[in-house]
Parts: C-alpha cells; structure tokens; sequence
C-alpha cells in the first residue's frame, strides 16, 4: 500500500465523534501498517477525546472499524515492542475466573 493509499485512507473520518471538531493532521498518529491493514491513533484538540481506528484495504474496497479509547499519545509510546502473550491471556483468564 502506497503513502497516497495511506493518506486517502485518513480521509474516512475527519471529525471528532464526540464533539464534531475537525481533526488536526498533527494529531492523527500512524500506529502500526502492514498486509493492508493500518491502526492509527486520533485524539481531538478541544474535547481530548481519542479513537483508535483500524483500516483495512481489499479487494472489496476500504473498511474501516473506531472506536473510543482512553489511550494517549504516552501510552502508544510505551507500548512499542510490548505484546500480550498467550500466557499473559491464560493468567488473566484463571484470575478472572478466581473472583
């Protein structure tokens, strides 16, 4: 996928949800791109409200799936190179199951 496919794909949601603000591109972070599926992060300047969203392109044409999230820009920073492990869903899962 190419920057100008990238870049097009930005374009599917350009106003904040929760107050109607248009996004400001400095605050539209590419999270993660590969097999035709970009995540990116969006956080409003006015309301400081964020969605992710994941976009995925085929042979169907672009789909798009966002939702609201209370990740910052700090928090994607500090998850770099941070995965979620089988074990670590088994551990959550046997402690959630305890309670």
């Amino acid at each position: 996928m190419g920057k100008s496919s990238s870049m097009a794909s930005l374009q599917i949601i350009t106003n904040c949800p929760m107050c109607d603000f248009k996004y400001d591109k400095k605050n539209i972070k590419m999270v993660d791109k590969k097999d035709g599926v970009i995540t990116i992060h969006l956080n409003c300047w006015k309301c400081k409200s964020s969605v992710m969203m994941v976009i995925m392109t085929g042979a169907l044409g672009i789909t798009s799936v966002s939702m609201m999230t209370d990740i910052t820009e700090n928090d994607l920073k500090n998850m770099e190179n941070n995965y979620v492990e089988y074990d670590d869903v088994l551990e959550m899962h046997k402690f959630l199951e305890s309670r």
